[in-house]
């Protein structure tokens, strides 16, 4: 049950990566700007503030936009995630316009029951904007704490 249930989840992430853009929108190459491992940062912190544990994290998957992220090593409170993160740009195809599509999902390798969470956002912008910095929080263990995710790509 657990390979077939592991199996569905990859399959829906895979197939549910690839959404419809925007209106007016198309995507930017997919090699103009991929994500490096070095352009994100993981975090897991309690909504009480007790804890604020570094993660470290490898892109197992770049093909599907998968990590493996380990929060906590080395203490009494290592955590596991394997976290969908995809972000992609868009520009309108006639007016100087900018979009981002970013897909944070968070599956939760620690609970007794599959445990997963996400997000899809898209933002809009009114002019062709360059991206700096972007900074999600995803609620894991019943939202006591949350995983955040910070991307810095490079320029």
């Amino acid at each position: 049950m657990k390979i077939f249930v592991s199996f569905f989840l990859t399959s829906l992430i895979s197939l549910s990566s690839f959404a419809v853009p925007l209106p007016g929108f198309q995507y930017v190459s997919p090699k103009a700007k991929e994500i490096q491992e070095d352009d994100v940062t993981f975090r897991y912190v309690s909504n009480d503030g007790t804890f604020d544990l570094a993660c470290a994290h490898v892109y197992d998957s770049p093909e599907a936009s998968d990590w493996d992220v380990w929060c906590g090593k080395g203490t009494k409170m290592l955590r596991q995630f394997r976290v969908h993160f995809l972000v992609r740009q868009l520009e309108h195809r006639t007016l100087k316009k900018s979009a981002y599509e970013v897909l944070y999902w968070v599956i939760d390798r620690d609970a007794k029951k599959t445990a997963f969470s996400s997000t899809s956002t898209w933002m809009q912008f009114n002019n062709l904007s360059s991206l700096e910095t972007m900074s999600f929080s995803q609620g894991v263990e019943n939202d006591y704490a949350y995983l955040t995710v910070t991307l810095k790509p490079r320029p």
